[in-house]
């Protein structure tokens, strides 16, 4: 279903549009903060007429399971009118995680259990953004919105833990992939090193679609500093495994509510 989803390009325009929508309503209970927010200098740009061409913004991603980067690159096609390309990576926990620590040895890193695999989110996306109200002032705040969607890669990585042997109080640790079924909560020390396991990616191919309220922001006319607030959809073929089945459900669709925080600069001529 999800394949028949994500085959249809028409069906996931209009899902991006309907979200747009959903967002936009709560950018119309905003404009009056904007509105209040744009007093800047008090003074109006009275300069040369300037044209924006094209815009690129660098900046994190925080969002109800995870967080990370982004990248994005935007071409003017009139007034208020961008089409985005853009990047991301992120990361992406099960609803269920929650942090454990070994009962006597106080300085061991926390892990997860019953957590098999870690899942990280690779973004390849294309978009539309609208400015609904421009800054009237520089130091003013624009408000906007903007829909994307795209290509999803998702790659889990197995965890490994530090093993204590033989028991409390262990002689020796070992570094040893997760299994449920042979390590109990006295077997595990604590999380070993990020990198163990990065050779054993799984990739999972896929698709997203998110929509967005912005509020632009900056100093001057060509600076940008964007906050981005709104709500996207992870879809997968098949369920990604992150926990043990026993531990909770696994799943193939990830909803989450974000807020993007960027930097960046506009190209124009005058």
């Amino acid at each position: 279903m999800v394949l028949e989803f994500f085959s249809s390009p028409q069906r996931i325009a209009r899902l991006a549009r309907h979200m747009a929508w959903l967002c936009m309503g709560l950018m119309s209970g905003l404009w009056g903060m904007s509105q209040g927010l744009d007093t800047g200098t008090g003074e109006v740009d009275e300069g040369p007429t300037t044209v924006f061409t094209h815009r690129y913004e660098a900046g994190i991603s925080l969002h109800t399971r995870g967080m990370g980067a982004m990248l994005a690159r935007g071409a003017y096609r009139g007034v208020g009118k961008v089409s985005t390309w853009s990047v991301e990576g992120v990361s992406m926990k099960h609803a269920k995680e929650v942090r454990s620590f070994n009962p006597v040895y106080d300085q061991a890193r926390s892990y997860v259990f019953g957590k098999v695999n870690s899942l990280y989110i690779m973004r390849l996306g294309w978009g539309q953004r609208t400015v609904a109200t421009p800054k009237l002032r520089n130091g003013g705040v624009a408000v906007g919105w903007h829909y994307s969607l795209g290509f999803a890669l998702g790659l889990t990585k197995p965890v490994y833990l530090e093993i204590g042997y033989p028991k409390i109080p262990y002689t020796y640790l070992l570094i040893e992939r997760y299994d449920p079924a042979e390590h109990g909560t006295d077997d595990i020390y604590g999380r070993a090193g990020v990198f163990n396991g990065i050779l054993e990616l799984t990739p999972h191919p896929g698709g997203y679609v998110r929509a967005a309220v912005d509020f632009e922001y900056g100093g001057q006319s060509e600076s940008l500093r964007t906050l981005s607030v709104g709500v996207q959809i992870d879809a997968f073929p098949t369920r990604i495994v992150i926990m043990a089945d026993e531990f909770g459900q696994n799943d193939r669709l990830f909803l989450t509510l974000f807020a993007h925080w960027t930097v960046g600069r506009q190209k124009f001529k005058t």
